[in-house]
């Protein structure tokens, strides 16, 4: 598919990451990062111009995904919708407060994964409405 949308997840957990990446790459351009450090490198190797962030608020080392999110915004040139997935304690509370896009809660369901990004890249699959 050419012109995939740009995903960038973030997520500390190797198994989740896998999943999950594997998952999105069937319809996504998907860069990783397994943390908060590694996810400033590849946020720069993106030259900040992923569509679609997708970050755990607990990452391991570095900045946490609230963190790295903020940062990020400050060297994007344009917004971007954050979609964080995490079963942290207060993740609703600390998303809201990211003004993020939308939250999931883990255990997540891949589906309800793929969906949110559709939705947020503008691509909906025939039967999906877009916003």
């Amino acid at each position: 598919m050419p012109d995939r949308p740009r995903v960038l997840l973030v997520e500390d957990d190797p198994a989740t990451l896998e999943v999950l990446a594997t998952a999105l790459r069937e319809e996504f351009a998907v860069w990783v990062a397994r943390d908060g450090t590694h996810a400033l490198e590849v946020a720069q190797e993106l030259d900040w111009n992923a569509d679609v962030l997708v970050v755990d608020l607990a990452l391991g080392e570095g900045p946490r995904g609230d963190q790295f999110v903020a940062y990020y915004r400050t060297r994007a040139s344009r917004d971007v919708p954050v979609i964080v997935v995490s079963g942290a304690p207060r993740a609703y509370e600390i998303a809201r407060a990211m003004r993020t896009a939308t939250m999931l809660f883990k255990p997540l369901g891949i589906d309800e994964l793929v969906r949110a990004v559709r939705l947020f890249t503008g691509r909906p699959r025939e039967g999906e409405i877009a916003s």
